[in-house]
């Protein structure tokens, strides 16, 4: 655990502890010498601008109470398992269906790895380590798929032009959405279909 994970785990035991904690509890969570939890507690003050103090009463230390609003660590923190399965779990979204996400996460993204590789190691070997095999995957176009997501989640109907496969028919209908399906490595879409008003399952790449 270095300085950067000890800072984290320092503001979550003080927004815990409803008392001062002691400087022993702190070097025992922390796994750590009475000299570093000084140099973590300086750090706090001095770079991060937390109202640290030590309350000699309680013989501990903690956030200065009374303040109007609870002291936050600035920015976007996590700690490196955290930022570790952030960086996983996008991966595993790019393999199901590339892009999905991605004009949105992709600033995020490379914040996060760019605060991997400076701090940690092995950010680069994501892609690497997880794996995800196909079973004659079909690709969803891209804009099709943020309409329909969207639909779903905002629940505004759609009209559409669907080539049943079974049919071999190309068709014009009005839908209303009702859950998006990922089976066998294809997106589905569940929707109740207007005009025979009754639930159909499209798939997207139809």
């Amino acid at each position: 655990m270095d300085l950067f994970d000890r800072i984290f785990e320092v503001h979550k035991i003080f927004k815990q502890s409803r008392y001062p904690v002691p400087r022993k509890i702190l070097q025992e969570k922390l796994e750590c010498s009475r000299a570093t939890v000084k140099r973590i507690i300086t750090e706090m003050k001095d770079y991060l601008g937390a109202p640290v103090e030590y309350n000699r009463q309680a013989g501990g230390y903690g956030y200065t109470p009374g303040e109007a609003y609870p002291y936050e660590l600035p920015g976007l923190w996590f700690n490196a398992s955290e930022l570790q399965a952030i960086l996983t779990c996008q991966h595993l979204l790019s393999e199901i269906q590339p892009g999905i996400l991605e004009p949105q996460i992709a600033p995020f993204k490379k914040r996060i790895a760019e605060i991997l590789k400076s701090k940690y190691t092995g950010s680069a070997d994501v892609s690497r380590r997880v794996r995800i095999l196909g079973m004659g995957i079909r690709r969803t176009d891209q804009a099709i798929f943020q309409i329909t997501a969207g639909a779903v989640i905002k629940r505004k109907c759609l009209d559409i032009v669907y080539h049943g496969r079974i049919k071999n028919i190309t068709t014009t209908r009005t839908i209303s959405p009702q859950r998006l399906v990922h089976y066998r490595d294809n997106w589905y879409l569940d929707a109740w279909d207007h005009k025979p008003k009754a639930l159909r399952s499209f798939a997207l790449d139809r």
